[in-house]
């Protein structure tokens, strides 16, 4: 996944936890002040709460900020100043419109670390088998995918080689294959005569 864009993604309040070290009370506080709100959410109450990666940015700063003792007060200062920046004065390094207060936050660093973070985040498995809560009816499927166990086995045993059905699914690699394959098939209910 190297070489695509982070700066275009969305990211869920999940990722946003592990990618800046908040907690998800943390993250929807800052959203109901409105101190850090995701810009890509509807804005509704109860709405999933989706962030740019700009935002990600921010909420690592503020984290940095916050964790060295700085008030939020001057912390949503410092916000605000980033928001109004472009992207690339962020990369460029240390401006002299950056400079807000007497704190020290490595903002080129960050975005670096968020970017590496984000590709090694989203480095599937291969070769397990999972299930997962809200994903096809927590049905087993291939690790970081939405394909489910039973297709593969299907495909298999109506004569498909393993070339053939990853030629169908080309996210999946050959360990996915044989980790489905080899899952337990589920067990049929039967229904009591009566």
């Amino acid at each position: 996944m190297s070489g695509h864009d982070v700066t275009i993604r969305a990211f869920g309040a999940h990722r946003v936890r592990e990618l800046t070290g908040l907690s998800f009370r943390q993250l929807q506080y800052w959203d109901e002040r409105g101190f850090v709100r995701p810009t890509l959410s509807s804005g509704r109450r109860r709405a999933r709460r989706l962030y740019a990666f700009r935002d990600v940015v921010a909420l690592r700063v503020a984290a940095q900020l916050r964790r060295q003792g700085v008030s939020l007060q001057l912390i949503r200062k410092v916000h605000d100043h980033l928001r109004q920046l472009d992207y690339e004065k962020l990369r460029a390094g240390r401006r002299p419109e950056q400079v807000l207060a007497g704190y020290v936050v490595p903002v080129p660093a960050i975005v670096t670390e968020l970017e590496e973070m984000i590709h090694r985040l989203d480095e599937r498995p291969t070769g397990v088998v999972e299930k997962r809560r809200g994903v096809l009816g927590s049905k087993p499927v291939v690790a970081g995918t939405r394909i489910p166990v039973a297709s593969i086995r299907r495909m298999a045993e109506d004569g498909m080689s393993a070339a053939e059905i990853l030629a169908e699914y080309p996210d999946l690699q050959p360990d996915d294959i044989e980790a489905a394959l080899a899952e337990a098939p589920p067990r049929r209910r039967t229904s009591r005569a009566s």
